[in-house]
């Protein structure tokens, strides 16, 4: 038996709605902040043997913030960081994306995607993190903290199933907590929790 929290990073301070993907410097929100609570109040009762997460620093505050709730340590694995893209900088509209033409050749191909790192090369380096994060939790469960496409990747391949090229429309939640638990390789159960999206008296 082996359960796995795949934790999305909460809210992250981004006033210009740039796309950051590995850029360094973004951090939580206080909304984030509020987020990565509300998973630690999830989580803060389970029997968790390991805590890790991407390199990134929104993956680490929520990460810490978990790991007090749970008693462990973070471990930073870089195999955990957000898939790479060509569109790093760009403003999140359609005409910040296509302003520049030297980006259009990135969109030949929307199934793979072709602007940025392969879903198959996601898929092995989240299987084997994840694999090694299990092992160090000596039977105990895991939390797993990462970014949108990395957990929704980990969430299918985990269920032994085809990641499908619309998974961004796959409900993933800033601070959401997807849970597997697998029998012999077999997903048990999965269980979905999203944290409010503007919790009381907080102004966004």
């Amino acid at each position: 038996m082996a359960t796995i929290h795949l934790v999305r990073h909460g809210r992250v301070e981004n006033p210009k709605g740039i796309i950051y993907g590995r850029l360094p410097g973004y951090h939580l929100s206080e909304l984030g902040l509020q987020q990565a609570r509300a998973a630690a109040a999830r989580l803060a009762e389970r029997e968790v043997g390991a805590v890790w997460a991407s390199p990134l620093e929104r993956a680490q505050e929520t990460a810490a913030v978990i790991a007090a709730a749970v008693g462990c340590e973070v471990v930073t694995d870089d195999r955990l960081t957000e898939s790479a893209n060509t569109l790093e900088g760009a403003t999140r509209t359609v005409l910040g994306i296509l302003r520049n033409p030297r980006r259009w050749w990135h969109f030949r191909n929307p199934l793979r995607p072709s602007w940025g790192e392969s879903f198959g090369d996601v898929k092995a380096r989240m299987q084997a993190a994840v694999n090694g994060a299990v092992s160090a939790a000596g039977g105990r469960e895991v939390v797993i903290v990462s970014h949108q496409t990395p957990v929704l990747v980990a969430r299918f391949t985990l269920g032994g199933r085809r990641v499908p090229p619309w998974v961004g429309l796959v409900p993933c939640e800033t601070g959401s907590i997807t849970s597997v638990t697998l029998d012999g390789g077999r997903v048990v159960s999965t269980t979905y929790f999203s944290p409010p999206r503007a919790p009381a008296g907080l102004q966004r």
